[in-house]
C-alpha cells in the first residue's frame, strides 16, 4: 500500500544529500522536503509534495501532517522498558526530599495491597537518598511502619540499592547469616543485624528475580502501557536492557499483531550459554526484533556511592565497588566475542572505564573478525588518557545526558580532580562513536528532554551557561546521537536512522523546528504523531 505524508518541514538527516551531523550549518537555513511518499513499511520518496503527488500511483493515501516538523524516529540506546512500564504503576519517590514524604507515597499502594489478594508483594520507588533533607540511608524498620504484613522492595533512583522491609527480607530467607557476595553487600547496623539496605551484586539478582517472577505481576499485561507512553514521546526504536521475560513478551505482542516499537534486546549472563549453543549472534533477529550485546556489569552507580573510582570519595576510604573483577570480564567478553556476540559493560566509575577498556583490548582482534561493536554503558567518569582509546579500539559510548543534569548536585567531589566527566564533546573530538539513551526509568525516557540536556548541561535553568559547557554538543550531533547513531549501535544504520529512499519509514512529527527553536525549549517539544514502518501508532489527541 502507498501513503503520502505531506504538509511539513521535513529534516530527512540523510547524508547522500550532504547531511553530516558534523556540518557547520543551522538546518532551518537550508531548503527541506514536504512530504514522504512510502510502500508498504519502506520510504520511496523524500521531496516536494507536487511532485510526489504525481509519481504516487492511483489509490495512495494521503495523511496531512498539519503544518508539522518531520525528524526520523527518536531511538533510546539503553532503556529498562519492563521496568519503565511497570513504573507507571508502582510507588514513584523520585520527587521526594524526605523519609517522610518516601513513605507517605508508598501509603496507598499498601492499602490497596491489603485489600486485594491478588498483590503478594509491592515494588516501585526510585527514591533517591542524595535528595532528601536528610540524605541517610533507610532502613527496614521505616518501612515496617507502613508495611508490616506485605513484604516491599523498593529500587533506589539508580536501581543498584534495594530497600526492603522486614516481611521481604523474611519471604526471601535472608537474616544476619547471609554472606556479602563478591561485588555487593548486606548493610548491617552495629549489631550485624540486616537494615534492609542491599547493593549491587547482592541487590541485582534478588531485583531481577522479583521482577521475573509471579509476583510482579504479568509482565503482558503492564508492557503495552510502557510502549503507548515510549510512542508518545516519538521513540520508535529501543535497546532494551532488561530480561529474558521481556524478549518472551515483545515476542507474544509480535505474534498478536500489537508491537509497534522495534527492539535490539540486550542479553543478561544468565541467557548468553542457551544463545552460543543455538548459534544465535549478535544483530541476528530481523527488523522487528534483533538480537543485541551482552549485558555485563563493571561497577556500581553514583547516587548509591558505589561506581569504581581510581581516588576515594571525599572524607572516605571508599572507592566503590567492583562488580565483576578484570579477569572475569576478560572472560565474559572473549566468551561472547568468540561466539560473535558483542559486549556493553556498564562502567560509571573512572578506574571501572579503564579495566573494561583494557578487557576489549585483550578480544579486540576476535572482535574485528565478527565485526563486533563492543559498548561501554554510562562512561559517566574517564582518565582523559582513556578518551582517545575508545575510538582505537572501536568502542561505543553508549551514554544518556540526562544523568548529567540530575547529578550535577553530586559532582562537587570531582572538583579537585582532573577527569571527564560525562565527556561527550571530549569523545567526539576524538573520533569516538557515541550512542544516546536514556536508562529509563532511572530518568525519563523524553529524548527530546535529552537533546536539552546534551546542548545546555542545565537542569531548570541551572547552571547559568551549563555545568562543564565545555562538554556541550552541538544540536545537529546531539539529534543525530538519538536517532542514526542509535540505528548504527544495532547494525541497522542501512535501515533507519535517516528518511531517505528504501529505508524503513519510521518518523516523528513535533509541533516545533528543533533546529531553530530556543535550546531552552527543545525540552518541551510536543510529538503529534509517531509513525513507524508507514504505520500511524500514535497520534495526539485534539
Amino acid at each position: 500500500m502507498f501513503r503520502l505524508f505531506h504538509n511539513a518541514t521535513v529534516h530527512a538527516m540523510n547524508p547522500a544529500t550532504g547531511w553530516t551531523p558534523q556540518a557547520q550549518w543551522h538546518s532551518h537555513d537550508m531548503p527541506h522536503p514536504d512530504a514522504i511518499l512510502t510502500s508498504d513499511d519502506r520510504i520511496v520518496a523524500v521531496g516536494d509534495y507536487q511532485r510526489l503527488k504525481d509519481l504516487a500511483p492511483l489509490g495512495t493515501e494521503r495523511t496531512d501532517l498539519g503544518g508539522t516538523y518531520v525528524l526520523p524516529g527518536m531511538g533510546d540506546g539503553h532503556i529498562h522498558s519492563a521496568m519503565y512500564s511497570r513504573s507507571l504503576i508502582e510507588p514513584d519517590m523520585r520527587h521526594c526530599t524526605s523519609l517522610e514524604s518516601a513513605l507517605e507515597v508508598l501509603r496507598p499502594f499498601v492499602e490497596r495491597g491489603m485489600a486485594d489478594e491478588s498483590i503478594t508483594w509491592i515494588f516501585g520507588g526510585q527514591w533517591n537518598v542524595n535528595a532528601w533533607d536528610v540524605p541517610e540511608l533507610p532502613d527496614r524498620h521505616a518501612l515496617d511502619t507502613v508495611a508490616p504484613d506485605i513484604p516491599v522492595a523498593l529500587g533506589s533512583l539508580d536501581w543498584h540499592t534495594l530497600w526492603l522491609n522486614s516481611k521481604a527480607l523474611q519471604e526471601l530467607g535472608l537474616d544476619r547469616n547471609v554472606k556479602d557476595p563478591d561485588g555487593g553487600e548486606f548493610v548491617r547496623d552495629e549489631h550485624g543485624e540486616l537494615t534492609g539496605v542491599i547493593r549491587e551484586a547482592a541487590a541485582i539478582p534478588i531485583r531481577d528475580g522479583l521482577m521475573q517472577s509471579d509476583v510482579s505481576g504479568n509482565i503482558d499485561d503492564y508492557l503495552p502501557l510502557g510502549q503507548r507512553e515510549l510512542l508518545k514521546r516519538g521513540i520508535t526504536s529501543i535497546h532494551d536492557i532488561d530480561g529474558a521475560d521481556c524478549l518472551y513478551a515483545y515476542q507474544k505482542l509480535r505474534e498478536r499483531g500489537e508491537l509497534d516499537i522495534r527492539i535490539h534486546k540486550v542479553l543478561r549472563q544468565e541467557q548468553v550459554h542457551d544463545f552460543i549453543r543455538r548459534g544465535i549472534r549478535t544483530a541476528s533477529g530481523d527488523e522487528w526484533i534483533s538480537i543485541g550485546p551482552l549485558k555485563l556489569f563493571a561497577d556500581g552507580a553514583l547516587g548509591s556511592h558505589t561506581c569504581h573510582m581510581s581516588e576515594a570519595w571525599p572524607g572516605t576510604e571508599n572507592h566503590g565497588m567492583t562488580v565483576t573483577s578484570p579477569h572475569e570480564l576478560e572472560h565474559w567478553i572473549g566468551l561472547a566475542a568468540s561466539a560473535g556476540i558483542a559486549t556493553a559493560v556498564h562502567a560509571i566509575g573512572d578506574q571501572a572505564t579503564t579495566e573494561v577498556l583494557d578487557a576489549f583490548a585483550k578480544s579486540q582482534s576476535i572482535a574485528r573478525v565478527f565485526g563486533l561493536r563492543q559498548r561501554v554503558e554510562h562512561a559517566q567518569y574517564m582518565k582523559r588518557s582513556d578518551v582517545p582509546r575508545f575510538r582505537e579500539l572501536g568502542v561505543t559510548a553508549s551514554m544518556q545526558p540526562m544523568h548529567c543534569t540530575a547529578d550535577i548536585p553530586m559532582n562537587d567531589f570531582l572538583a579537585e580532580r582532573d577527569l571527564v566527566a560525562y565527556g561527550w564533546n571530549s569523545l567526539r573530538e576524538a573520533g569516538a562513536e557515541l550512542v544516546f539513551g536514556s536508562d529509563g526509568p532511572v530518568e525519563d525516557p523524553n529524548p527530546f528532554q535529552g537533546i536539552h540536556a546534551a546542548i545546555t548541561r542545565t537542569r531548570d535553568g541551572a547552571p547559568e551557561g551549563g555545568w562543564q559547557p565545555h562538554e556541550r554538543l552541538p544540536r545537529a550531533e546531539t539529534v543525530y546521537y538519538y536517532t542514526h547513531a542509535v540505528a548504527r549501535a544495532s547494525y541497522e544504520e542501512n535501515l533507519k536512522g535517516c528518511l531517505a529512499p528504501g529505508m524503513l519509514a519510521d518518523f516523528v512529527s513535533v509541533d516545533r523546528d528543533i533546529f531553530s527553536e530556543d535550546a531552552e525549549v527543545v525540552k518541551d517539544t510536543v510529538v503529534e504523531a509517531t509513525v513507524v514502518g508507514a504505520q500511524i501508532r500514535y497520534q495526539r489527541a485534539d
